[in-house]
């Protein structure tokens, strides 16, 4: 009985040391693998990084290169042209554009030739600024009026003149009376902005007058009155 019970424990203790002696080995195997897969992992997410950090820089540069290259656009009238050249006035001062086989000339949405461009008229010139800071014209478009908005005009005042296509008016703190023009399209307003008719105002009433400038003239777009009918009247 008692040698039994030895030989037990014996098998016993000789299983524990034999589980403890393997654990060792295993383990470390097992810490070899996973050191194995964590290198590979990184080396993995290196990769896809780098890949991104190069996708990255492409957009990068290609920014940098519009920046570079910046659109710009001017507007002016036609002074002068060559085969070679055009010659603008550009609020006052005269610039000249290059011109070559690369300079895209349009009128009406169509092509044309130096030979086409006619002395007076309009041009929008779009382009781009080099890396030497020069610009450089890609595309010309010509027109007969200018693409420039017309100045605005505001004013309030006292009508002293009223006429079938125009109207004498003095602008409030100023001596100098204005004659401005009246066009079909001008719009007559009472002191709440709704419409009336011409026949609702008389001479020194007091108005708000809107429109814009073109060629040297005042055009009257909207006028409206500034107290309520019964007071103008007065």
């Amino acid at each position: 009985m008692k040698n039994t019970l030895r030989q037990k424990i014996l098998l016993s203790t000789v299983l524990s040391l034999f589980m403890l002696l393997l654990s060792h080995p295993v383990t470390a195997i097992l810490a070899q693998e996973a050191a194995e897969d964590n290198q590979e992992t990184t080396e993995s997410l290196r990769e896809r990084i780098q890949n991104i950090v190069e996708q990255q820089k492409e957009k990068v540069q290609s920014v940098l290169g519009e920046i570079s290259n910046q659109r710009r656009g001017f507007v002016g009238q036609v002074v002068r042209v060559s085969e070679t050249t055009l010659g603008l006035d550009v609020r006052g001062a005269t610039r000249i554009v290059p011109l070559d086989e690369t300079v895209t000339l349009m009128r009406s949405e169509a092509a044309i030739k130096t030979e086409n461009i006619e002395i007076g008229s309009w041009a929008e010139v779009l382009g781009i600024v080099d890396n030497n800071d020069s610009f450089v014209a890609k595309k010309i478009t010509f027109s007969t009026t200018s693409p420039l908005p017309k100045p605005h005009f505001v004013a309030l005042g006292t009508l002293k003149t009223i006429k079938a296509s125009s109207l004498d008016f003095q602008p409030r703190g100023q001596e100098t009376v204005l004659t401005v023009e009246l066009t079909r399209n001008t719009v007559y307003q009472d002191n709440t902005g709704e419409e009336t008719d011409s026949d609702e105002f008389v001479e020194d009433d007091q108005v708000l007058l809107v429109g814009y400038q073109q060629d040297g003239d005042t055009l009257i777009t909207v006028v409206r009155s500034l107290a309520p009918a019964t007071e103008n009247e007065q």
